[in-house]
């Protein structure tokens, strides 16, 4: 490897950790998502309005929720021509989120009661300091305290605050082993029971309402809805003797957002005036099975691509469905890397490893959309890109997970390919992949957007 090469990859894992630190919740990595966008010339446009269509322009349409995004760089022929060419990942994880009711007292402590969101390790939340973050929301009242309404939808009128309280304010303990003898042998955790947070000695919950609503500089007692996670406090960190690993929260999906991101600004820099347009889709609530208003088995995407192709100058009345069937698309998402404590988990034919290259996953039971004719696209791409191409399959003895790419298959009839990056202990606080990697698959979805090596 040259020693450029190994300053570019240095440099790729370098600009995802401050990133990766900012996105730590759904509506935060949108917004660090914008943030990036937006310094690199693209506009936002509100998903109720006409989207532009001219060649080259750079735009992005937030879903109305907040959590997920589609960016587009407008290609010059008619996406009916040419097929769309679109990045896929998801901004979710697995975590706590506060219930509707969330303090109590228990023991001489004031806690936050939590419900978990997707396949998190629970045993990983224990004993970490944690933060706050998310978004409440208010009723827009007037002066005598009267709700305001919107007089074209007849809904209440809200406003949404985005807010983090990035130190120390809560922690999930761990029973001591004295009390429970087996812990190490058997060690079940009751999510109902055992994940949740002690937020301060004392138990008066309004009074400690009080102190955190100082901390996050906003009113949560008078909130009339939230959307409140927990957010371990510990920072990615590059890791390792060479400092080729980077351990951190939400690699999974972050990292792929990230990438795909990366990729697309950087697509703009080598080519800003593509012949088909390109679409990096950053869906919400993957982990959950995707079935919201703004995950991957929503009209979101297809919505906005219709519309696209509908009012693109080239199009000339032609059918915008027709944009489909030259779309290729690919689903990231992180895979499993054999890991060195656990080798025997792999199929030791299909055991991808970290630094190694990215990963193409495959499943007969169509839990991934990767077929034939895909794995043969992203070879290419991989070997336009210089980039070694892992595979991935389940152990048949073992269940395996899915993600957006047979939902968006499914939604456009597109040829699909399943891949990501490998990584150890997904949907733990602290989860561990490759630098090496990271800054692999960037390039293959630059080389992807730019249809060239």
């Amino acid at each position: 490897m040259s020693k450029k090469s190994k300053q570019l990859q240095i440099d790729a894992a370098d600009r995802y950790i401050p990133w990766l630190h900012e996105s730590c919740t759904p509506h935060h990595a949108v917004a660090a998502t914008v943030a990036v966008l937006t310094a690199a010339g693209f506009a936002e446009r509100d998903f109720a309005d006409d989207l532009p269509t001219t060649p080259g322009e750079r735009l992005f349409v937030r879903h109305p929720d907040g959590k997920s995004l589609i960016a587009l760089v407008i290609g010059e022929r008619s996406p009916v021509a040419t097929g769309y060419a679109i990045v896929g990942a998801h901004t979710d994880s697995p975590d706590l989120r506060l219930r509707l009711n969330p303090l109590h007292s228990a023991a001489g402590t004031t806690q936050l009661t939590t419900q978990f969101h997707g396949g998190l390790i629970r045993r990983s939340w224990l004993d970490r300091p944690l933060g706050l973050a998310d978004t409440i929301y208010h009723v827009v009242r007037n002066k005598r305290g009267v709700p305001q309404f919107n007089p074209l939808t007849g809904q209440p009128l809200l406003t949404r605050q985005l807010l983090r309280v990035d130190e120390p304010i809560a922690i999930i303990p761990d029973l001591a082993i004295h009390l429970d003898r087996e812990k190490n042998d058997k060690g079940a955790i009751n999510p109902q029971t055992a994940l949740n947070a002690v937020l301060a000695t004392g138990a008066d919950p309004n009074a400690m309402l009080k102190l955190l609503s100082d901390k996050a500089g906003a009113s949560l007692d008078e909130a009339d809805g939230f959307d409140l996670h927990l957010v371990p406090l510990q920072k990615p960190l590059r890791v390792g003797v060479d400092g080729s690993l980077v351990t951190g929260g939400r690699h999974d999906d972050l990292a792929m957002v990230w990438c795909g991101l990366d990729a697309l600004v950087q697509s703009v820099a080598v080519d800003p005036a593509p012949l088909r347009t390109r679409v990096a889709a950053f869906f919400d609530a993957e982990e959950t099975g995707s079935t919201t208003a703004s995950g991957a088995a929503s009209n979101f995407l297809r919505d906005v691509l219709l519309r696209v192709a509908r009012r693109h100058p080239d199009t000339h009345g032609k059918d915008a469905e027709a944009a489909f069937a030259q779309t290729v698309v690919l689903s990231a998402d992180m895979a499993h890397a054999q890991h060195p404590n656990f080798a025997d988990l792999h199929d030791k034919h299909h055991a991808p490893l970290i630094n190694q290259g990215i990963v193409v996953k495959s499943n007969t039971a169509d839990r991934y959309a990767t077929t034939g004719e895909t794995t043969a696209l992203l070879a290419g791409l991989c070997e336009a890109a210089q980039v070694p191409l892992q595979a991935f399959v389940m152990r048949q003895d073992l269940a395996c997970g899915t993600t957006i790419g047979p939902l968006v298959a499914a939604s456009l009839a597109a040829r699909v390919v399943d891949l990501g990056c490998p990584m150890w202990a997904m949907h733990s606080t602290a989860e561990t992949l490759g630098a090496h990697d990271l800054a692999a698959m960037a390039s293959v979805m630059r080389t992807f957007f730019v249809g060239k090596a």
